[in-house]
This record gives C-alpha cells, sequence and structure tokens, in this order.
C-alpha cells in the first residue's frame, strides 16, 4: 500500500456512529494516512440519524485523531430540499450524484479513497459500489464493518481491551485502471448519469475499434467473407461454402484459422464459433 499518498476516509451513515470511528480506528491501525473524514447522511430532525451526527461531532471536536485531520459531513439533498430518506425514484438520484460528487472531489484532488458502506440504506450502498466502479483506481478500497458483543449492544466509538470489529473489503471490477476522472474526456462530467453514458459509448468505440483491427488486419482476405456470413446470417459451414463456391473443408480450415486469430487478437483461452459471432456481431451490425 502506499503510504505517501493522502487518504479520506468517506462513509455512508445510518443510525449507529460507530460505523464510522471503528472503520476509521482500524484503517489507521494499518498505517493508512488518512486526514480526512467525510460522512454521507439523509436529515431527519430529532431522529436516529440526527443523534449519530451529533456523537459524531462531538467526538472529532475533541480532536482524538492527529493534525491536520478534516471532519466533513454531507447532507443529501434533492431539488426540493435535503432528503429524509433514499426511498423515492428522486431521492435515488439525488444520492447516487452526491455520492459519486463526494469519490469525484476526492479523485480530482490526487487523494486515496477508502468508502465505508456499513451505514445507511442499501440503496446507498449500492450507490456507493457503482461509484466505486465508476471512478476507482488500483489504490482505492471499499469497506463493510461488523461489530460483535457489548462493542455492539453498548454502541461505543472505539473497541477496549480484548474487543474487536472486523472490516471487510469488498471487491470492486473497475471500469479502469486509472480513475476516469483523471481523463480529460471525463474530468468535467460530475452527474454519474452522463459519466456513465459517456462511458458506455467509449467502450461501445473501444469495442467497435477492435472487432475492426481484427477484421482488416488479422483475417486474410479469404478469410473475412467466410466470418462475416457466419456473423450476419448464422450459415452452417456448408451454406457459408455453397455461397462462396468453396468446400465445406475449406470453410472449416477458415474458421478454425479465424478462431485462433481471435484468441490471439483478444488474449482469451478460446474462442468457439459462439464466441465469434459475439464478438463480431455489433461491428458486422453497425457496419451494413
Amino acid at each position: 500500500m502506499n503510504k505517501q499518498v493522502p487518504s479520506t476516509l468517506i462513509a455512508t451513515l445510518g443510525s449507529e456512529a460507530q460505523v464510522v470511528t471503528l472503520t476509521l480506528d482500524m484503517l489507521l491501525s494499518r498505517g493508512e494516512p488518512i486526514s480526512r473524514v467525510n460522512v454521507l447522511h439523509t436529515t431527519a430532525p430529532d431522529g436516529p440519524i440526527a443523534l449519530a451526527l451529533e456523537r459524531l461531532r462531538a467526538e472529532f471536536a475533541a480532536n482524538p485523531y492527529p493534525p491536520p485531520f478534516e471532519f466533513l459531513t454531507t447532507e443529501l439533498r434533492a431539488r426540493h430540499g435535503p432528503l429524509a430518506d433514499v426511498d423515492t425514484v428522486e431521492g435515488a438520484e439525488a444520492a447516487f450524484i452526491a455520492i459519486y460528487r463526494a469519490v469525484r472531489v476526492e479523485k480530482l484532488a490526487g487523494r486515496r479513497v477508502h468508502f465505508s458502506l456499513a451505514g445507511g440504506r442499501k440503496t446507498m450502498s449500492v450507490f456507493g459500489m457503482a461509484a466505486a466502479q465508476m471512478l476507482f483506481d488500483e489504490g482505492d478500497r471499499l469497506w463493510h464493518l461488523f461489530s460483535y458483543g457489548k462493542l455492539l449492544q453498548e454502541k461505543r466509538m472505539h473497541a477496549g481491551p480484548g474487543e474487536s470489529a472486523s472490516l471487510i473489503e469488498i471487491p470492486v471490477i473497475l471500469w479502469s485502471a486509472v480513475s476516469p476522472v483523471l481523463l480529460a474526456d471525463l474530468s468535467e462530467i460530475d452527474d454519474p448519469f452522463a459519466a456513465a453514458e459517456r462511458q458506455r459509448n467509449l467502450r461501445l468505440q473501444e469495442s467497435l475499434e477492435q472487432a475492426r483491427i481484427f477484421v482488416m488486419g488479422s483475417l486474410s482476405p479469404a478469410q473475412r467473407p467466410v466470418v462475416e456470413l457466419l456473423v450476419t446470417e448464422s450459415l452452417s459451414d456448408a451454406e457459408i461454402g455453397e455461397r462462396l463456391s468453396l468446400s465445406k473443408r475449406t470453410v472449416e480450415h477458415h474458421l478454425r484459422d479465424a478462431y485462433m486469430l481471435a484468441r490471439d487478437h483478444w488474449g482469451l483461452p478460446v474462442v468457439n464459433r459462439t464466441q465469434l459471432v459475439a464478438l463480431l456481431h455489433l461491428y458486422y451490425t453497425l457496419k451494413g
């Protein structure tokens, strides 16, 4: 782990304040250079979340962590005002945007992100995972926390002697090895829905370009019409041969070579008839 990059803990908050401090304590004990905490929360005056926020503010106001240390809270808001819950389409969209922007700000600042999903609605956890897939790079981490026994029952902010909690790392399948917010094409997009659409378009373009390079660069002039008829019309080897005035054996030979070339081009362990069609279907559909 890179100890030189400053780190931020982003945490969704439900009714239990301890999920934030326990997660922070465990990460700091592992040597993570966390100097900022941002707690994402809904708003319900006089409810359990408000009480959890009060506990956290009091805890961090006491300065238990080495300076410089910054404690932030981000209230989830929709067009009509603060969100009391994430239980409507508008509320869900607003929560996703807020979570995405919180991560994006840290990545644009060059900070490493630890994201805790232990608090709040399951919907917020889902959006946290989505934001991680979209924005994380190899140095960022997604976490869930379990606490036990009296530590959980008494809702204490820190574990005492002989007490422990479990911090579970959640695997993240990244969209890119480099956080997309650091790429010029996506650095100005702060709306996750727009960013997702842009990423889909970029992936589509990349997929089409890979297919074009394969067809025009890897396949021979004799192989191309054989592969095209297979992909576009799902013909049998005999039908392809009849259409192109080739023997069935020649068609089989061309396709066998095409499977091996596709395997090497896409770095796959094996490519068969069905997989070749799947790899090239969109290319030939748009080409036609």
